[in-house]
């Protein structure tokens, strides 16, 4: 009976890999094609497209200092540099260089499974790429033109190289790691705590030479070396090691930061139908440790895992908060918990039917209940950026391009740069665009995902006169004009 058994496993194997995979990933691009269309949004638009544009059309970033830091933020180059790659290449259209983080995504996929298979089980990879793709915050950054993605996926190789101790491949997928993001170091500093601290508890009667240790600490400093050389230079052509911009955001206070790692923490292991998976594989966990069938090697990755979540949720709890940040420990939370939920179950019927179970409830929170948020970790974040365009094509229709128009931050780059999008005339941007104040405006613009003190002011001024309100789901966009206006406009 043993051996049909291995050949139903060897055939499983065989069709994941040539069959169920490519299916997965197709069906994961036809679900993205209606976003590759749509205007950059949000920290897309404002930051890193506008950077990407300008660093294609004038010189690739190869080297900190070689390009204004106001365009980065001061991030490290390899986003920057393989972005306006593509864009140099394929142009700035808004379908090409969306197809760009697409790509980035499917090959993170790809890695999910195999890598999964390697370290685990092929029944563990097999979960990880069917739930993965149905998480909101990976679904809808897979197609935005933003780093998080790619930082995941060095994350993910980087941390493979090193439980396989691949030295040559750690070496280059650390460096793009923290070349990535200074984010990456994180990973590198829990990799250092392992191999110092935590490994000698998984491994014990396996003593390495004192030779081999050295050797491995030594691949392992690559990456550190590489990111000082990187803040060096930029203390060089800069002045500063890190960007001021970004220090000054920084988060000391222990209350504030507990409330951060709380919510940070929350909404890893509780949005969007996570809290049932995480719950479940709790269980799974007990379950497994009083039935003693976790091996010392599961064992250290999911210490390695837990260690890291709450090292990178600690670390950006102290850094400027979004919750895109959180796609870097996605993978540790999504295998650790797939591995011991199938584990915990006898059966295949079992751990299929739970497959099934965790299917339902992501995909209806990735596509039936996300869909009233205007954050850019929502898929619904489309639903306000088909609103805001409509909102620009009207102006447009006007012939306010002339007009000073009062517009809140994200606004002043949809009217202006027409490489976002949002302009049906791209050769006839907005000319005088600002939100100061002490100004009198001949219009005023506001959006709900925006949030402007001056809209409520002016919804009850009498002085100012609703033009269009324009309205989709929980979005909204208004234009206002002074009374006095309406004679000129």
């Amino acid at each position: 009976m043993s051996v049909p058994a291995y050949n139903s496993m060897d055939k499983l194997k065989h069709l994941s890999a040539y069959l169920i995979l490519p299916i997965i990933i197709l069906l994961f691009i036809i679900s993205r094609l209606n976003y590759l269309n749509l205007p950059f949004y949000w920290d897309e638009a404002w930051s890193y497209a506008t950077a990407v544009f300008d660093l294609a059309e004038n010189r690739l970033p190869v080297l900190p200092g070689t390009i204004d830091p106001e365009l980065t933020r001061g991030h490290p180059p390899v986003f920057y540099f393989l972005s306006a790659l593509w864009v140099k290449i394929f142009g700035t259209h808004l379908v090409p260089v969306h197809i760009f983080p697409l790509v980035v995504s499917v090959i993170f996929m790809i890695a999910v499974f195999f890598i999964t298979r390697s370290l685990l089980d092929h029944f563990t990879a097999l979960t990880a790429l069917l739930l993965l793709p149905l998480q909101t915050l990976f679904l809808s950054q897979s197609t935005q033109l933003l780093p998080e993605i790619m930082l995941a996926l060095w994350t993910l190789l980087t941390f493979y190289a090193y439980f396989k101790r691949k030295w040559i491949l750690f070496s280059v997928f650390s460096i793009l790691l923290v070349l990535t993001k200074e984010t990456g170091m994180v990973l590198i500093g829990a990799l250092f705590l392992d191999k110092l601290l935590i490994e000698r508890f998984f491994t014990r009667g396996q003593k390495k030479p004192v030779k081999w240790r050295i050797r491995e600490l030594a691949f392992m400093s690559t990456p550190v070396l590489a990111f000082a050389v990187f803040m060096v230079l930029q203390k060089i052509r800069n002045g500063w090691f890190l960007y001021p911009g970004h220090l000054d955001l920084t988060i000391l206070d222990p209350h504030e930061l507990l409330n951060r790692i709380h919510l940070f923490l929350s909404r890893l292991l509780f949005q969007n139908g996570r809290n049932v998976f995480f719950f479940l594989s709790s269980v799974a966990f007990i379950y497994l440790l009083i039935k003693k069938s976790v091996s010392r090697y599961a064992a250290h990755l999911l210490v390695f895992s837990a260690l890291f979540i709450l090292l990178y949720i600690a670390f950006s709890s102290v850094n400027f908060f979004t919750t895109r940040y959180l796609l870097s420990v996605l993978p540790f939370f999504i295998i650790p918990c797939s591995w011991l939920i199938t584990q915990g179950l006898k059966t295949n019927l079992q751990k299929v039917s739970a497959i099934a179970l965790f299917m339902l409830i992501f995909g209806y929170y990735a596509f039936l209940a996300d869909t009233c948020s205007e954050q850019d970790t929502s898929p619904g974040y489309k639903n306000t950026v088909l609103l805001q365009k409509q909102a620009v094509n009207f102006a447009e229709d006007m012939q306010w391009q002339q007009k000073s128009i009062y517009a809140t931050f994200l606004m002043q780059y949809y009217l202006t740069v027409p490489e976002l999008g949002y302009l049906d005339d791209r050769a006839h941007p907005f000319t005088d665009i600002s939100n100061g104040a002490g100004k009198d405006y001949d219009l005023y613009i506001f959006c709900s995902n925006e949030n402007d003190p001056l809209q409520t002011i002016i919804q009850n001024d009498r002085n100012y006169k609703l033009v269009k309100r324009f309205e989709n789901d929980c979005s909204w966009v208004e234009w206002y004009i002074p009374v006095f206006a309406r004679a000129n406009l």
